[in-house]
């Protein structure tokens, strides 16, 4: 029954390696440089931002227009009465227009026709014209911040996904070693239970640690299932096998200087800070507008119409009412240089320029703020940065150590010298120490990406990566 058991053991592991070797053959290797990239090219919020940068510009071409005069094309044919009273008032939209001196004759119908022509262009206006183009100049530049913050904190996103990612690829290969280990200590037991060497119990305990060692391996295989189809979510290939690059790692020495200079102040061009100093400009621009919306306007207007009735000039109606009324008889045009101005609205622009101006000083106090947050981040990355290095100096001799522990127990126990405790603590002691070398070094490449993007050297760090 022992020896079927063992041999079940057997056949299940090598299935299961024939398993991994065939995913493997299968599976696309994805690079960090090219998880990025495709990220950016397929993400649908990238994709907004592109496409509000380019409304932007097509908003700065339509402010442009504002320049352009007015002419207005207008024909109509009437038929109505004339009656016509002396006295005047105010113009409103439902009352028609009547022109004519008070006749006698009354209810009459009468027919015309007017075909007016009619420019207005505001020319000059205090540059009005230029502050709008400057706010929309401004609004684009703020588009164009937010499509670059939103590129770094995706590329950034990403980046921590890719490493978590590849943490847990190795963490999987960590209790794969960890599983052998298990099964090697296992067989060894079986071997000196057979012969009456130890006792039983050492045989039923090896099976549980191994039993134990196979769950925590498929715990690990699931957790890096979940980072794996999350990446594939992000590089557009939910449906292909993928690997991370282990090879990242050997570009990784135990001291990051090589891949990153010493960066211990927050780029002054940093994505997410050019977005709140843009806001800021953008506000500064629409209240160079306000001011000067309420300015003055110098234009010019003209017209030209022609008119005819079929009345008179002495004020006769035609004999049938209508006739006569077609053939334009008045040919007139008139041109004017104004000036408009509504004093009222100094009032307005006054209200509206101190809102402006507390919105103004809003803005600075949040560039103030982002400008803490990524200055104190800088310097909790550059604290744990130099921790993790003491600690990459320390595990290469932990786990040096463990593994001449484990050997040597290993070999004593099958000498009969010490106990299956001893030689399960030191395969947990030599886990832990494999462990803690995968968990610092995934650590030192999260804080070298973090310094990298605090100090606006992020595409250079990731191309040190290839």
């Amino acid at each position: 029954m022992k020896l079927k058991r063992n041999c079940s053991w057997r056949l299940f592991a090598c299935l299961l390696a024939m398993l991994i070797s065939s995913a493997a053959t299968r599976a696309q290797v994805l690079n960090i440089n090219d998880a990025v990239q495709r990220t950016v090219d397929n993400y649908p919020l990238i994709r907004q931002r592109m496409l509000q940068v380019q409304a932007g510009k097509a908003h700065l071409a339509a402010v442009g227009d504002n320049k352009l005069p007015s002419l207005l094309l207008h024909d109509q044919l009437d038929m109505g009465t004339a009656n016509a009273v002396q006295g005047a008032y105010f113009p409103l939209g439902i009352v028609p227009s009547l022109s004519g001196s008070n006749t006698v004759q009354q209810n009459s119908p009468n027919a015309g026709n007017v075909a007016i022509s009619f420019l207005q262009w505001n020319f000059f206006n205090f540059g009005y014209y230029d502050a709008q183009r400057k706010e929309a100049d401004a609004a684009l530049a703020v588009n164009e911040a937010v499509l670059g913050n939103d590129t770094y904190q995706l590329s950034q996103a990403v980046i921590n996904l890719y490493l978590d990612w590849l943490k847990k690829y190795r963490l999987m290969q960590v209790q794969q070693r960890n599983v052998d280990r298990a099964s090697v200590t296992l067989t060894s037991i079986r071997a000196t239970v057979n012969s009456g060497l130890k006792p039983g119990v050492d045989s039923a305990t090896a099976a549980a640690v191994y039993a134990d060692a196979r769950i925590a391996y498929l715990e690990a295989v699931d957790a890096y299932n979940y980072d794996r189809i999350t990446m594939g979510t992000y590089v557009a290939m939910p449906d292909g096998g993928l690997l991370p690059d282990t090879t990242l790692i050997a570009n990784v020495p135990s001291s990051g200087q090589l891949l990153l200079p010493v960066a211990d102040s927050v780029a002054s061009d940093h994505p997410l800070l050019n977005v709140y100093q843009r806001l800021y400009e953008q506000q500064v621009a629409a209240n160079n507008a306000t001011a000067r919306r309420y300015l003055p306007r110098i234009g010019l207007d003209g017209a030209a119409w022609v008119r005819n009735s079929g009345i008179s000039p002495s004020g006769t109606y035609p004999p049938d009412g209508l006739s006569d009324g077609m053939a334009n008889s008045k040919y007139n045009y008139l041109m004017g240089l104004t000036f408009t101005w509504n004093i009222v609205d100094l009032k307005r622009r006054h209200d509206e320029l101190a809102e402006g101006n507390f919105n103004a000083g809003a803005s600075t106090s949040a560039f103030q703020e982002q400008k803490l947050t990524l200055s104190r981040m800088m310097q909790q990355a550059n604290s744990s940065y130099n921790t993790t290095q003491q600690k990459l100096r320390e595990i290469p001799l932990q786990l040096n150590s463990a593994q001449q522990a484990y050997g040597q127990q290993l070999a004593l126990y099958r000498s009969g010298l010490n106990t299956l405790v001893d030689v399960t603590n030191a395969q947990y002691v030599l886990q832990q120490a494999e462990t803690n070398y995968v968990v610092t070094q995934d650590e030192l490449l999260q804080l070298l990406t973090l310094r990298a993007g605090l100090s606006g050297q992020l595409s250079a760090f990731l191309q040190k990566l290839k």
